[in-house]
């Protein structure tokens, strides 16, 4: 099994097409099948079927792009902190990252790489919390922030903050100034936010059973960015965290009320694995998410309460 093998089977899994993924990795399609083919022989397993719109995975291609995807991240860590030394670390991460959530946290990151760690390749995968996870399962990301989730035997999960969600509805001058609203005053209005499960719905619908709330729950686009649009529209309303919604906010697109009586809250976790030692660069990429985050909520662009300072 060759290293370039690992790279031609990712790379066709991933375009599910082999003249697509030979043109990616700059080879010819007949070279690149015969790549898979002989990494399939020493295998002794079947990874890629052929089909007439292109390749699927077979169970244990499936299986194997796990594997190939770990080996081949140690391999590019590898090589590249032989690049690097103690005082210049180079490495490349990938980083899955909630949508409204790298709003606030885009430029704090670049700040600090560029200024601090320049040698860092940080690759940021934007998503959905349900599209974030996946990513994380197949090994496609080393590091992940989502919402509530729950510890695994191969991974930690580290709580970084608190933070308390918004009701979000059209811009209306008379309610600019007010900050807070009752859970209970949200009973049957008009609400978009994705189904399954999202997690955002999953944490409000937790809330409604517990507090015996009833919320009027719309179909939508399953985008959390669409629900804002709708709100702004004056067409429902949904909910929020501040980081979605502080720039339509300053432009007066839309109201933002903290929910309270009970406060509506949910816990910002770091997700990494705890399989082998994790490379220089995902520590320091670590360190640079809190750092990051502690910058955007000093500039009000990340509303929540640090989970160290409860201890």
């Amino acid at each position: 099994m060759e290293i370039r093998q690992l790279r031609h089977f990712v790379a066709a899994a991933e375009a599910g097409n082999l003249r697509k993924a030979s043109e990616s990795m700059n080879i010819t399609h007949p070279a690149l099948s015969m790549s898979i083919k002989n990494l399939e022989t020493n295998l002794g397993v079947k990874l890629l079927d052929k089909g007439r719109s292109g390749v699927e995975m077979t169970y244990a291609g499936q299986q194997f792009l796990k594997s190939a995807h770990s080996l081949l991240r140690q391999i590019d860590d590898l090589q590249a902190s032989m690049k690097g030394n103690e005082d210049s670390p180079t490495g490349k991460v990938r980083l899955g990252i909630p949508y409204g959530l790298n709003n606030s946290l885009a430029a704090p990151f670049f700040k600090i790489l560029s200024e601090k760690f320049p040698g860092i390749d940080l690759e940021i995968e934007e998503g959905n919390t349900t599209s974030l996870g996946k990513l994380y399962e197949s090994g496609s990301i080393d590091l992940m922030i989502n919402y509530d989730v729950v510890e695994k035997m191969d991974r930690k999960c580290e709580p970084l903050y608190e933070e308390k969600l918004y009701f979000v509805s059209a811009y209306d001058p008379v309610l600019k100034d007010i900050e807070e609203m009752d859970l209970k005053d949200l009973s049957d209005l008009p609400i978009v936010c994705s189904p399954g499960t999202n997690a955002m719905r999953t944490t409000l619908e937790r809330y409604a059973f517990e507090h015996k709330v009833r919320f009027n729950f719309l179909p939508d686009f399953q985008s959390a960015h669409a629900s804002i649009k709708i709100a702004e529209a004056g067409l429902a309303n949904t909910i929020s965290p501040w980081d979605e919604v502080q720039d339509q906010v300053s432009a007066k697109m839309v109201t933002a009320r903290r929910i309270e009586n009970p406060s509506i809250n949910r816990t910002i976790c770091l997700i990494s694995s705890l399989r082998g030692m994790p490379s220089r660069a995902v520590g320091i990429v670590v360190g640079v998410i809190k750092e990051a985050m502690e910058l955007a909520r000093k500039e009000d662009r990340l509303r929540g309460e640090p989970v160290v300072d409860k201890v």
